[in-house]
């Protein structure tokens, strides 16, 4: 708890020392900025329970996190401010977990959802849930390719708030383990699936000196707005995301499903080079 109470002492006293240094700042010419965040799972993304995840409903996401590297750079100017465009590098990671288990019987057979989970030969019949536990983890590196408009709210140029939006490809992978009371607990691999989407950024940064500063915003991501896709396994113990209807392939895939989530950002601002 000390170590917080310094931490907030010291951008106090950087808040305290920048406003003292009341020159004018000079337009960036590129902008870095190193951000973590929280991303609150959303849409078909989120969910309390794995059992949804076998019944195609969610994917029983609780939380996440990510860490974001960003480089814009200047494309044009006016009085009171820029055009930027800009890249995101990033790795996402999401995480849920459920106090039920659903017996799935070890590695999930070849021809699912299409087929049975334990036998390949028969429909497909989604797990009843037992005692024990379960849970999932996806990890989701992508780039963002965008444009953002940022306004300086003061005289001085110390106060911006941007606002963004950008292309994103993303990549999905990840495991659902599963361990009913008095067994082992196995995993199946969920696998790589390129997802295209769109994301939206609100942001606020604050200079502290004319080379950098705090930054802080939100983020709104629709990760899987094209490319969805369904398709049966062809291997023991691999699942696909199926965020595509496809009721031919198994009856409950009777909706497509959009996954996202809400980003809460903090990090540092880096300025360098000057634009008149």
């Amino acid at each position: 708890m000390k170590k917080i109470y310094k931490l907030f002492f010291v951008f106090f006293l950087l808040f305290i020392y920048s406003s003292l240094n009341a020159q004018a700042y000079r337009k960036p010419l590129c902008v870095l900025e190193t951000t973590f965040s929280y991303a609150q799972p959303s849409f078909d993304f989120s969910g309390s329970s794995l059992k949804n995840f076998y019944n195609f409903t969610d994917y029983g996401i609780k939380g996440g996190y990510n860490a974001n590297l960003t480089s814009k750079f200047s494309v044009a100017n006016f009085k009171v401010g820029q055009v930027r465009a800009y890249l995101t590098i990033a790795f996402a990671e999401f995480l849920g977990s459920d106090d039920r288990a659903y017996n799935i019987g070890g590695f999930i057979k070849a021809g699912w959802p299409k087929t049975g989970i334990k036998d390949s030969l028969i429909p497909y019949v989604p797990p009843t849930d037992t005692a024990g536990s379960s849970s999932i983890t996806i990890h989701s590196p992508y780039i963002a390719v965008g444009w953002e408009i940022a306004f300086f709210t003061d005289r001085n140029r110390k106060s911006i708030i941007t606002f963004g939006t950008d292309f994103d490809i993303a990549v999905l992978w990840g495991k659902i383990y599963d361990q009913p009371s008095g067994k082992k607990e196995i995993y199946n691999n969920l696998l790589d699936n390129t997802k295209l989407g769109l994301g939206l950024n609100l942001g606020y940064t604050y200079r502290l000196d004319e080379a950098f500063g705090l930054t802080f915003g939100t983020r709104l991501q629709f990760t899987n707005l094209f490319k969805k896709k369904s398709d049966f396994v062809k291997d023991d113990g691999d699942i696909f995301l199926n965020d595509a209807a496809d009721v031919n392939l198994n009856k409950l895939l009777n909706n497509n499903r959009t996954i996202g989530f809400i980003g809460f950002y903090g990090g540092l601002s880096f300025f360098i080079g000057t634009r008149k």
